[in-house]
C-alpha cells in the first residue's frame, strides 16, 4: 500500500513539472528580448553620440548626454532605461527611419525620426518621448 501511494506521489509531482514547463518557457522568453534590447542600448555623456546611432538627447542642441540605440532596436518604455519623458533633442543616423510614441510600448501619437536629420523637438513635444523603434 506504501508503495502505491508513494508511487501516485511521485506521478502527481512529475505532472505537475511537466505543467509548469510551458509557463518557464514563456516567462523565459521575454527575459532574453529585454536583455538583448539592454545590450543594444548605449548611454553618453554631452553630444558623444556613438556613430550609426539614433540618439536621443535630455538638453535642446543635441545636448545633455542620453542614450544611443542601432537600426532594428526597440524600447518599449524608456522609464526602464531611467529616460521616460527626457527627449528634447534627436539625432538620426542609423541608416533608417525611426520612431518614437509619447506613451509607452508604441501607444499614442507617433513620430518618425528620418534618417539624417537632426531635430530640437517643439515645446509641445519636449519630454514627452516614452517609446521608440528603430
Amino acid at each position: 500500500m506504501r508503495r502505491i501511494a508513494i508511487a501516485a506521489a511521485a506521478a502527481v509531482a512529475l505532472t505537475a513539472g511537466l505543467a509548469a514547463t510551458p509557463s518557464a518557457t514563456a516567462t523565459t522568453a521575454p527575459a532574453k528580448t529585454s536583455a538583448a534590447a539592454a545590450a543594444a542600448l548605449v548611454h553618453f555623456s554631452g553630444s558623444n553620440c556613438p556613430s550609426n546611432s539614433l540618439c536621443l538627447y535630455r538638453d535642446t542642441n543635441f545636448n545633455g548626454g542620453g542614450i544611443a540605440i542601432q537600426r532594428g532596436d526597440s524600447i518599449g518604455y524608456l522609464g526602464d532605461y531611467g529616460f521616460n519623458d527626457q527627449m528634447s533633442s534627436w539625432s538620426n543616423d542609423s541608416g533608417t527611419t525611426c520612431y518614437w510614441w509619447v506613451d509607452a510600448y508604441k501607444g499614442g501619437a507617433i513620430h518618425d525620426m528620418r534618417n539624417g536629420y537632426r531635430v530640437n523637438l517643439p515645446g509641445n513635444e519636449n519630454d514627452t518621448a516614452s517609446s521608440v523603434q528603430c
